[in-house]
């Protein structure tokens, strides 16, 4: 059966917006670094990571892309350590995949899809005091599930 027009728009426009974050980070990391290589590689890389995070949630469900963020977090992490690297990324870096995984774990758990996200995240009371409301329910939303 063939796929509806919208189903196939709406894929080749996500990859479209995909091949134009890779080239964001490639352009960035050229102007920063100067080495085409380097620019070249990391652009890839950040399109195959896309790439695998949209697959995961097409096979598994809605925010799995949540668990591959924070897996890769956690192996960023694990190689900083590893190559001697800097020793503070340690904790931003597991709370920060720690996140990530509790999050997509738990909605993936509920089988909550961000279209069903139980409140809304909007910021009523003005920028000073609605945004950091409507922040600190998103960062405590896995642990309300």
């Amino acid at each position: 059966m063939p796929e509806s027009l919208h189903t196939r728009i709406a894929r080749e426009t996500a990859l479209r917006k995909h091949l134009g974050s890779a080239v964001a980070v490639g352009a960035t990391l050229l102007v920063l670094d100067g080495s085409v290589r380097y620019a070249a590689v990391a652009a890839t890389l950040a399109l195959c990571v896309w790439l695998a995070a949209d697959a995961a949630q097409v096979a598994v469900g809605d925010y799995a892309d949540h668990v591959v963020f924070g897996l890769l977090v956690f192996g960023f992490v694990a190689y900083t350590v590893a190559a001697a690297g800097p020793t503070w990324v340690v904790v931003p870096g597991a709370l920060l995949g720690g996140w990530f995984l509790l999050d997509g774990i738990q909605h993936l758990r509920h089988g909550v899809t961000r279209d069903e996200v139980g409140v809304p995240y909007s910021h009523d009371g003005g920028p000073v005091t609605g945004l950091p409301k409507a922040l600190l329910i998103r960062l405590a939303e896995p642990v309300l599930l």
